[in-house]
């Protein structure tokens, strides 16, 4: 399978709860009306007592089978057809600072992911690479950072799973790694590692994770 990720960041004029409201009650339904073909839905909304603004309200996961299919839907999206989600994002995103990019989802502590049909809290740790850091400088910055991250919260997570771009070289998406957490207790505090000088920004949020049910991919 192939992951892709979004950026989503919400329009100035709207809060962060309307824009996560008018997301799963209108513009799921529309996209799901029109796409057949994800294997996993899932959004990553901000949580909605987080302080920080990180520059972005959602970060959805779309699964596909292969890359010719995530390539495929691609295609259809940027054509005439696709302008149906385009006017509907405009309802609530902003549009210009949206992007998206395909990424490896490495599991590094804990049970397989399954599917979580309920409303799911996580810790994220949005990373982004230090400029002057080249590509395999990073990728052991980063290897190092989680074996630490998962040895300070021993008994504390449940699961570390850690998105890269496949390209890292990759300069349209603004992200450069990204760890998901879920914190063996709801609420409970993770002991964030010290980052070396390849790391150039670590921002910690607490999100919720929405995933549509499988069943309700291909209605």
């Amino acid at each position: 399978m192939i992951k892709v990720i979004g950026f989503i960041p919400r329009r100035p004029d709207i809060s962060r709860s309307d824009f996560r409201h008018y997301y799963e009650t209108q513009h799921v339904l529309l996209a799901l009306s029109r796409i057949r073909s994800f294997t996993k839905y899932v959004r990553n909304h901000v949580a909605p007592d987080e302080l920080q603004e990180p520059g972005f309200d959602c970060l959805p996961e779309w699964w596909f089978t292969s890359p010719e299919v995530a390539a495929d839907i691609a295609t259809w999206v940027a054509s005439p057809a696709g302008e149906v989600l385009h006017r509907d994002e405009a309802n609530f995103m902003d549009r210009p600072r949206m992007s998206s990019c395909p990424v490896s989802d490495d599991l590094l502590f804990g049970p397989q992911r399954q599917v979580e049909l309920w409303l799911i809290p996580k810790r994220g740790l949005a990373i982004t690479r230090a400029p002057t850091a080249d590509p395999a400088a990073f990728a052991a910055e980063i290897t190092r950072f989680g074996a630490e991250l998962i040895r300070r919260n021993e008994g504390a997570l449940t699961r570390v799973s850690r998105d890269m771009p496949l390209d890292p070289l990759q300069t349209s998406y603004p992200l450069d790694a990204l760890f998901w957490i879920w914190p063996a207790t709801p609420g409970g505090v993770i002991e964030v590692p010290e980052h070396g000088a390849a790391i150039c920004v670590c921002t910690e949020l607490g999100f919720e994770a929405i995933e549509t049910p499988p069943a309700a991919l291909s209605v």
